[in-house]
């Protein structure tokens, strides 16, 4: 992506480790299936619960006002990391059309990623991501 090729990723299921937390979000443009069966996050509900100490129960409360939480793509959508949800009707047999919508939106991804450039200012316009912005420019302004 530095050096200026677009770095597209499509989300189609479990997006959940640290691996693609590092990399993954390294990519100009990230879509996703709009779907049950796609979740992005660092581990696994069992192994949050058992590192915060807490039942998944409690977890899965807290994920129901605190997006980042969350396990759903739908909430995750809010962060501001997704550049595009996806429907498909039945992403494990999807139609022609399906996959023809699918390479269409890879194509405009990578020329806005073209037309964009490196950076990835693009994820700062989320609604949970507003606190991000003022941050960032009360700096901008302090600098």
């Amino acid at each position: 992506r530095l050096a200026g090729h677009p770095v597209i990723g499509l989300i189609v299921g479990k997006a959940m480790s640290g691996a693609f937390l590092a990399h993954g979000y390294q990519a100009n443009r990230l879509i996703a299936f709009n779907d049950a069966g796609v979740m992005i996050h660092a581990m696994g509900k069992e192994s949050a619960a058992r590192i915060t100490l807490r039942s998944v129960e409690s977890l899965e409360k807290l994920a129901a006002t605190i997006p980042p939480m969350a396990y759903d793509i739908k909430n995750y959508s809010t962060l501001g990391l997704l550049d595009q949800l996806l429907d498909i009707s039945d992403p494990l047999n999807a139609s022609a059309d399906d996959l023809a919508r699918v390479n269409s939106v890879l194509r405009e991804a990578i020329a806005g990623a073209r037309q964009q450039g490196v950076d990835l200012s693009n994820r700062l316009g989320a609604r949970n991501r507003q606190s991000s912005s003022l941050v960032r420019s009360r700096m901008r302004a302090e600098w």
